[in-house]
């Protein structure tokens, strides 16, 4: 339970034991107090400052013996207005501030038990005025003083008039019971009977229930708080409640007692119970002193505070508040003291700091009661420095660092975990948040850079404290953990998986193979190459030097491991390794890899490296040379199998090569056909070498006469006609050349020269195919080709046909669309003016719109829009809500002297002199120019100009044109 501490300081003001007379009520203004007695005397006292002794000096200014002659049942001052009422012989009387003489007796409330004030702001009535000291600078007149008096059942509503200082009566408002306590709330009062509490709207007379004063037989009470809030008693709860009569908060305050009387002085509410004053905080409900005052029955707060017995009277005076924050911190209620903080009137920066300072003592009490996760979250807030949060914790720190700080808690065990687990999260928010300083910052400073290392390395010995599975994440990524201590670290718990991640992540990649070497000769989690192997697949070609170097004992003890650092395709690090680097090391190192590497340097990665291609080139020859050697030599004479045919490996090896010297289009063949050259038997690799140099003669010869294959021949020549390379046009003439004049040591293929024509008839020229024919050859045996021949012909002729007969029927539409335009006429005179500027256009250049509006050339801001601001009945006009049209309803331009022709919708204008051509019309489709002296002016869609040269081409076939005028 939070203990109490000293909120107020009370001292006795009167104490009257013998006299005859009893305090019935009590007021304050100033540093007067005004005390009603049970003899119906009013007493005035001044009140000075307490004296050093810490009591007061009271000097009784006046005594008012005739103020009535019935005991003084209430009294309250209206400093507003000058007036102090008072409530005796069941009326209410008002008397003068200052003279305290009666002004009235208000004869209307007669029977009156009690009453209630209130001071409301005419300009904002719903102003909080309680208390107020704005309310006591302002002029009576801007104010309003109301009064509601109870007389038995009634509630009688009266307004003071100040001019002729007596009080108006404004409303009754009848009640079911005799109210036993009121308060005015806004527009609205609020009544406590025995059993409910009402709401009296004062304006419409109505009547609201609010809720049952309680179980118990108590005396309602209602209080009223700055801020339009209000206290209402229910058994030992006061509920806090607004001016509509709901409540406010979700809490009230709970009191020992039922209190007798309530008031406020923030952040304190303070209730005279039946044994002694309670003092809670409004915020959290919590007692916070009790004050000895046997049988208090009335509380007045002024400019001080005044509580009463019959017959005694204290004054309160709240202590100071950096005295009460210093005793709520040494008694650990430090969220009262941040209460308390919150209050004192001070700049904002010195509130701060000291809210800070209280939640950092706050924390450092939480983390001494193994609060932890309180202490963290508020370390967090306060954005504590990092490392003085470490220091709390033993072993964690380097001696460097905590020397600065207090000696750390004594934690073990469990507590320990808990503790490290705690302060886990409260590292991982700080690294973020350093995290985004260093990223907005650009260079950090060496401060935040330290700050950085500590947490992480911090980081480090808690997991290997509390969760070793952390380690890994934490080092996989960038950070900034002190790489001796953490190396320290991971040793000493066997942690070299982590080790290398540490080693990888700063760049540190030798120690890391160093590391993985060594551990690879070892039995554990490290042992063996496979661990090397990722590591120098994602090193990159920037660490070439360390690939070459660490891959070599993988080569020599795991061949096909250590090959596959440099193919692997899960990492693209891989293929940007220099590419001649690596082959010279599997050259040297493990030469059996160096086929395969090139077939995937070439095949996969698609070098287009000659000097690769070449090698590779080189590599499969050498595999196929001999071989085909011993093949040939064991045959006797035989016909060999086709190329790539032959049995075993060679036939696999001789598909390969031709395979690569078909497809690869990267390797030189000028530097490679002297090599094949000088090698018998490999005919097909030397046609294929042939046609890659241009020498189609050659290869030709080869597939028709050394391999007697007209098969492939012509699939030598659909190939090179579809590339359409220099001289490959002609490559089918070759070959039917070949056919039919071949050289000395061949004889005439005339069945194969008749079935090239036939079957590429359209390839081949024609005169030039039946003028090496021989003579002797038969009509029936190129019957079919002539009559392929004739029909593409034919088809040829009739498409030019169709064709020129479209252009004929294009023109003529042309030659209408004309007639058409120079039909159309509008005649320009001296008078005739600009529509923009009131000129006359005369000999001046100038645009004309369909609806016959005229703008000199240079004043024409866009020929599209008609300057006009009507609905002229141009398809675009400048008064247009809504622009139709666009490029596909585009204006004609007229650029004209005397007399244009005219197009509704399109049309070029004729000049007299001028050298300006119109613009050409349009169509759907087509158009026809502008016609003009000086020149055909185009149509920005469609055909060309009509006029000095002439008619245009057709936007769709752009052929053609007629000559000028």
């Amino acid at each position: 339970m939070p203990s109490e501490h000293k909120a107020f300081d009370y001292s006795p003001v009167l104490e009257w034991k013998a006299l005859p007379f009893q305090i019935e009520s009590l007021d304050t203004f100033g540093n007067r107090l005004l005390i009603g007695t049970s003899k119906g005397q009013l007493l005035v006292y001044n009140v000075p400052p307490r004296q050093e002794s810490g009591r007061f000096k009271v000097d009784l200014q006046e005594t008012k013996k005739g103020f009535s002659k019935k005991p003084i049942n209430q009294l309250n001052v209206v400093e507003e207005f000058s007036v102090l009422l008072s409530l005796s012989d069941s009326y209410v009387f008002v008397h003068d501030l200052t003279t305290y003489t009666e002004h009235a007796r208000i004869e209307r409330t007669k029977g009156c038990t009690l009453y209630a004030i209130d001071v409301q702001d005419r300009q904002d009535p719903t102003a909080d005025t309680h208390r107020s000291a704005d309310t006591r600078q302002q002029s009576p007149v801007t104010l309003k003083l109301r009064l509601a008096v109870v007389c038995r059942r009634k509630l009688i509503v009266f307004e003071w008039v100040h001019q002729a200082v007596q009080f108006r009566e404004v409303r009754e408002i009848n009640l079911p019971h005799t109210p036993e306590a009121i308060q005015w709330a806004g527009d609205s009062i609020i009544v406590g009977l025995k059993k409910d509490y009402l709401l009296a709207n004062v304006e419409t007379g109505s009547i609201t229930e609010i809720f049952k004063t309680g179980e118990k037989n108590q005396v309602p009470s209602i209080t009223r708080l700055p801020g339009n809030e209000f206290l209402l008693g229910k058994d030992e709860i006061s509920i806090f409640v607004g001016l509509d009569s709901k409540p406010t908060r979700k809490y009230g305050l709970r009191w020992n007692e039922q209190p007798v009387d309530l008031q406020m002085l923030a952040p304190y509410v303070l209730a005279i119970t039946p044994r002694d004053v309670e003092v809670r905080t409004v915020d959290s409900a919590q007692l916070v002193q009790r004050i000895d005052m046997p049988k208090a029955r009335f509380i007045c707060l002024g400019e001080a505070m005044y509580v009463a017995s019959p017959t005694n009277c204290w004054r309160l005076e709240p202590v100071e508040m950096g005295i009460q924050i210093k005793d709520l911190m040494a008694s650990g209620e430090f969220d009262e003291a941040l209460n308390l903080a919150k209050l004192i009137k001070e700049s904002p920066e010195e509130r701060v700091e000291r809210v800070l300072m209280i939640k950092h003592k706050q924390a450092v009490a939480q983390f001494a009661k193994k609060h932890f996760e309180a202490a963290m979250q508020t370390f967090s807030e306060i954005d504590i420095e990092p490392t003085e949060v470490i220091a709390l914790y033993p072993g964690l720190l380097k001696e460097e660092h905590q020397k600065r700080f207090k000696k750390p808690a004594n934690l073990d065990g469990s507590e320990l975990e808990t503790a490290l687990t705690h302060l886990v999260n409260f590292l991982t928010q700080q690294r973020s948040r350093i995290a985004k300083r260093m990223g907005t910052s650009g260079s950090p400073s060496k401060r935040l850079l330290e700050l950085s290392e500590i947490i992480d390395t911090t980081l480090l010995k808690c997991y290997l404290q509390t969760n070793a599975a952390l380690v890994g994440p934490l080092l996989r990524v960038e950070n900034n953990c002190e790489v001796e201590e953490s190396e320290r670290l991971l040793k000493q718990n066997d942690r070299y998986t982590e080790l290398v991640m540490l080693y990888k992540n700063r760049g540190m990649h030798r120690k890391a193979l160093e590391l993985l070497y060594e551990k690879g000769q070892q039995k554990g989690r490290l042992s063996g190459p496979f661990n090397t192997v990722q590591y120098l697949e994602r090193l990159g070609a920037e660490h070439i030097d360390l690939i070459l170097e660490f891959s070599k004992w993988i080569l020599t003890s795991e061949p096909e491991e250590g090959f596959s650092i440099f193919i692997s395709e899960d990492y693209p690090e891989t293929a940007e390794l220099p590419q001649e680097k690596v082959l010279a090391h599997l050259e040297t190192n493990a030469p059996q890899f160096v086929v395969r590497y090139l077939e995937h340097v070439v095949m996969k990665l698609n070098s287009k490296n000659p000097a690769l291609h070449n090698k590779l080139l080189h590599l499969y020859l050498g595999k196929v040379v001999g071989p085909m050697k011993d093949y040939l030599a064991d045959l006797n004479g035989a016909r060999p199998a086709p190329a790539g045919s032959e049995p075993g490996e060679l036939g696999i090896s001789r598909q390969k090569l031709l395979q690569f010297l078909d497809v690869s289009l990267y390797y030189t063949p000028q530097k490679m056909i002297s090599t094949f050259l000088a090698i018998e038997a490999l005919f097909e690799e030397r046609a294929i070498l042939l046609g890659r140099i241009g020498r189609h003669d050659q290869a030709l010869s080869i597939y028709a006469y050394k391999l007697n294959d007209p098969e492939k021949a012509e699939k030598y020549c659909e190939r090179q006609f579809e590339l359409d390379s220099e001289g490959s046009a002609e490559v089918f003439h070759k070959l039917l050349e070949i056919y039919l004049k071949p050289g000395p040591d061949f004889a005439v293929n005339i069945p194969a020269a008749l079935g090239l024509i036939r079957k590429h008839y359209n390839r081949i020229d024609t005169s030039k195919a039946l003028a090496l024919l021989p003579l002797t050859t038969k009509v029936s045996d190129i019957h079919e080709f002539l009559t392929a021949v004739m029909r593409e012909r034919f088809a040829q002729r009739r498409q030019g046909q169709v064709l020129q007969n479209l252009l004929k029927a294009e023109r003529l539409q042309v030659n209408v669309e004309l007639l058409k335009l120079h039909q159309k006429r509008v005649t320009m005179d001296e008078d005739r003016l600009c529509y923009v500027s009131r000129k006359p256009i005369r000999t001046s250049a100038f645009y004309l719109f369909p609806c016959g509006i005229a703008v000199l050339y240079h004043l024409c801001k866009n020929p599209d829009i008609c300057p006009s601001k009507t609905n002229c009945g141009c398809p675009r006009y400048a008064g247009a809500e809504l622009v139709q049209g666009g490029a596909e309803n585009e204006q004609p331009q007229f650029t004209n002297e005397f007399v244009s022709d005219v197009g509704s919708d399109y049309g070029g204008g004729y000049g007299q002199t001028s050298g300006y051509g119109g613009r050409g019309g349009f169509g759907e489709d087509d158009g026809f120019g502008g016609f003009s002296r000086g020149g055909g002016g185009g149509s920005r869609r469609t055909g060309g100009g009509y006029g000095g040269g002439g008619y245009g081409g057709s936007p769709k076939t752009g052929r053609g044109s007629f000559g000028g005028m």
